[in-house]
């Protein structure tokens, strides 16, 4: 090639680099504007928060009254006060919201009560206000019909995201549009064609989860983004079963739906529907666990799970981009056990969450290395929550509570058990310390190697076989409870909302019970009436193979049979005995 053909390449190059950075790093959605919330939104702040929340009352403090403190001065201040509460990559998410709407459509709770529901005009000023309306533009908002789509390896797949618009105009011509791919499976070699289409297509080459992202623009600002995942396997139409009819589980063989329950509870932490159940009970181990596995579900339940286990809920929800976007981002099993954990951890809500002191050596000492800590680290925890560096056993000398947490973090124990409790999860304690060495090895080797232990795992005859039966943790429970009373999975809320509510009540077993009886008496689950049963014993059977994975037995269908006909009793009565019994709380 000659000087002057190379040097035009490189030109083309250079141009061709320069386009795409440009449209590929797009400026940050706008910070929530200072005049907007002076004009819009500092009224309905001082009438409906000043009086808890002026000095004190909670995390948020506005501008205490001082005498010659002007009303624009005071406005400023509490202003520079809300933003912390303000998410700009998602501003419907941001706390200043949620913290005053309605629990029933997903607000936070909130010792001084609701203010506001969605079809309110005052909740639409504030998230404006949140999202970067000024007041000569009001930000245009992403918008998609379904934030999860499904699809099966070499179809064409259509994400659409025309539904977004422009709150200014009724005309959607002026939008811009800009998507991202933000995760796929690792072996997937699908990009974006065109990533400023308003409705894009894409064939997934292998199966996994495929996570998007769009923004959009008025000319003026970008949108935050918003994102829509699609799971790509080898998926069943679920269709819900008629009040009073069967579902076809009675055909299934009990073995394999016993070991397709378990995959579903120990991967996905949740039982099967019967669509899943009926399609997969036949299917090869190899097929399941490979199918399993591959699904962002799984992902999502495990940061789930986690979080909330370190107490990341409600006020304390992570706000970093890696907390925040770790369940995205993860496929079911291909990110070791420690990166989930120490993301989660080293979010700033952690900290908030377990204060320098007693609390941070407690979190440190059984949340992360799973064993009580000793005097020595609570007396440095005491030290660093005062100020003075400490020497921590095993650690050394730490100048402040932030760097013992890194230390601990990035240390072989903290590895070694967050490996032993992500085993756990699959097999006995016993079990899990004999293998926690080569689930190391494989870690160290890379992510096919530890998605492969794993797998193998899985499809071992010791855990195919197991025969003991395991308790569900408090999340797994509550999944099982909606997708086998509602036919659908809780929202981040309504999990949020139960698990704080269970850690309120004395008991877990009668805590248990009592979600139980809310979620039959909320209205939303389709339980027949006595009349619309035409086949009682069929349909106790069906119940049992549904929420226990069993057919009942001789003494068992003549009990619940009494139940059922009982003028006290009826179909309600068998639910709630099943699923308040010792073996539906465990797996």
């Amino acid at each position: 090639m000659g000087r002057a053909a190379l040097a035009t390449l490189v030109a083309l190059l250079a141009v061709s680099l320069h386009a795409s950075a440009k449209e590929t790093f797009l400026p940050d959605p706008p910070q929530a504007d200072r005049d907007f919330y002076e004009k819009r939104v500092a009224p309905w702040i001082e009438a409906n928060c000043a009086q808890c929340h002026r000095g004190g009352g909670g995390a948020l403090r506005l501008c205490e009254e001082e005498p010659g403190l002007s009303e624009r001065m005071r406005r400023h201040t509490d202003y520079a006060r809300l933003l912390p509460f303000i998410n700009r990559k998602a501003p419907w998410e941001s706390r200043l919201l949620l913290k005053v709407l309605e629990p029933g459509e997903g607000g936070d709770p909130h010792v001084g009560g609701a203010f506001v529901a969605p079809d309110e005009p005052d909740y639409d000023a504030l998230l404006d206000f949140v999202s970067g309306a000024t007041l000569t533009n009001l930000p245009p908002e992403v918008f998609f019909e379904k934030n999860e789509l499904r699809g099966k390896p070499g179809e064409t797949i259509a994400v659409d995201g025309r539904g977004s618009y422009d709150r200014d105009r009724d005309d959607m011509d002026g939008l811009t549009y800009f998507w991202e791919l933000y995760a796929r499976p690792a072996e997937s070699r699908v990009i974006i064609q065109d990533r400023r289409a308003s409705r894009l297509e894409f064939k997934p080459d292998t199966g996994g989860s495929y996570v998007f992202r769009l923004r959009v623009s008025d000319g003026k600002v970008w949108s935050a983004p918003r994102a829509v995942t699609v799971e790509v396997f080898q998926h069943i139409k679920l269709e819900k079963t008629k009040p009073g009819g069967v579902t076809g589980l009675a055909k299934a063989e009990i073995r394999n739906l016993a070991r397709l329950r378990r995959l579903y509870l120990d991967v996905l932490g949740r039982p099967p529907t019967p669509p899943e159940a009926i399609a997969e009970e036949r299917k090869g181990i190899k097929f399941l666990v490979k199918n399993i596995m591959l699904r962002a579900e799984g992902g999502r339940a495990w940061v789930e799970e986690v979080a909330i286990r370190f107490g990341l809920f409600d006020d304390y929800r992570p706000v970093s981009d890696d907390a925040r976007d770790l369940a995205l981002k993860i496929p079911a099993e291909g990110t070791p056990p420690h990166v989930v954990e120490g993301v989660l951890a080293r979010d700033p809500s952690f900290l908030r969450r377990h204060p320098p002191g007693r609390p941070l050596a407690k979190a440190i000492g059984e949340l992360l290395l799973g064993r009580p800590p000793s005097d020595a680290e609570v007396l440095a925890a005491i030290e660093l929550a005062d100020g003075t560096p400490a020497d921590i056993p095993g650690i050394g000398t730490v100048p402040d509570s932030r760097a013992w947490l890194v230390k601990v973090l990035d240390s072989r124990a903290f590895r070694r058990a967050a490996v032993l409790r992500r085993l756990g999860r699959f097999v006995d304690s016993g079990d899990a310390r004999k293998r926690v060495e080569r689930a190391l090895g494989a870690i160290n080797e890379g992510q096919q190697e530890w998605t492969a232990f794993l797998s193998d795992l899985l499809r071992s005859e010791r855990y195919l076989n197991r025969k003991r039966l395991r308790p569900k943790g408090t999340v797994t429970f509550l999944r099982s409870l909606f997708v086998d009373l509602l036919e659908r999975k809780p929202t981040d809320r309504e999990l949020a909302a139960l698990v704080r509510a269970v850690k309120t009540l004395p008991g877990k077993s009668a805590a248990f019970a009592a979600v139980v009886r809310v979620l039959i008496d909320s209205g939303e689950t389709p339980l027949p009436l006595l009349v619309e049963i035409r086949d009682g014993p069929a349909w106790i059977t069906d119940r049992f193979l549904r929420y226990l994975g069993r057919k009942p037995r001789t003494q068992e269908m003549k009990l619940y049979g009494q139940a059922l006909l009982h003028p006290g009793g009826g179909p309600e009565l068998v639910v709630h005995a099943l699923l308040t019994s010792p073996e539906y709380m465990c797996r």
